[in-house]
């Protein structure tokens, strides 16, 4: 299968976005409990997905997708970086905004190797506690257990930790965002007066932006995750940045409009990339 992809320019940097497997929708009733009447029938995207960044110097990776291991969904990242001539010993680093499969199960191959094995890792110390503590620190998939002791161990020679707002690179800031789950952050990306930020699961679907109040119960801190929304649709709204959330589809990247009532916004897609 092919995944969807889409490119756009940021600056001088060069982003590929791209689809972990087969999309679809899902009611929003599933996650949010109390939905105003008005939402009551919304349906939302829920695929992950990752993305690829290449500066000047270096070339990134957000997160990992789900990995070979893990179904029903297809790890379809490869095909992905076959289209686009992605080689996975020339990623050189990888930003990680949280630890659930479908963030981190790509980071390790079939057999149990690194993925990117030139790679150096980025994670907020909060995920690295989680990743070296039992499962319900912070992790949301107690399954996951075997497969995070090995990852800790292969990565813990090649981390970049940070607990408070970093540069990571040139152009490229490491933001905590709590809330969905232990150590989860958002990286913003600024380049020739452009600045985009991916914020990760801090919002699922730009719905979620647009009418940050909205509580999702099975998040790790859900009234921490609601503030963080708000703040972060406050702050981007303020700056004109772009926004990309990895479960957002491939094409969604947009901006945020305030609407003239506190704390509402309005998504304003952006028609320009190229998808395949």
């Amino acid at each position: 299968m092919t995944s969807a992809t889409h490119q756009r320019q940021l600056g001088e940097f060069r982003l590929l976005i791209a689809k972990d497997g087969s999309g679809g929708t899902r009611p929003l009733a599933e996650l949010v409990d109390d939905l105003p009447s008005d939402l009551r029938d919304a349906q939302i995207f829920m695929e992950g997905g990752l993305m690829v960044i290449d500066t000047p110097k270096l070339r990134l990776l957000l997160d990992a997708g789900n990995g070979p291991n893990r179904g029903p969904r297809a790890h379809a990242a490869e095909s992905a970086f076959a289209e686009h001539g992605v080689s996975p010993d020339a990623i050189d680093m990888v930003l990680l905004t949280h630890g659930d499969p479908d963030h981190i199960g790509g980071l390790l191959d079939s057999v149990g190797d690194l993925s990117y094995s030139r790679a150096r890792y980025v994670l907020h110390e909060d995920l690295w506690n989680a990743l070296t503590s039992a499962p319900t620190a912070g992790l949301y998939f107690p399954g996951q257990a075997e497969f995070v002791h090995r990852l800790a161990t292969l990565i813990e020679s090649r981390m970049i930790l940070f607990d408070a707002p970093c540069a990571v690179t040139s152009g490229v800031q490491a933001v905590p965002a709590p809330g969905h789950r232990a150590g989860h952050t958002l990286y913003r990306f600024f380049s020739r007066g452009e600045a985009l930020w991916h914020i990760g699961d801090a919002a699922f679907d730009p719905l979620f932006l647009e009418r940050p109040e909205l509580v999702i119960p099975a998040e790790y801190q859900p009234d921490v995750a609601r503030a963080t929304r708000e703040a972060l649709a406050q702050q981007a709204s303020e700056e004109g940045a772009w926004i990309v959330g990895s479960h957002f589809r491939a094409c969604d990247v947009g901006r945020l409009r305030p609407t003239g009532k506190t704390a509402r916004f309005h998504w304003v897609a952006d028609g320009a990339g190229t998808e395949p």
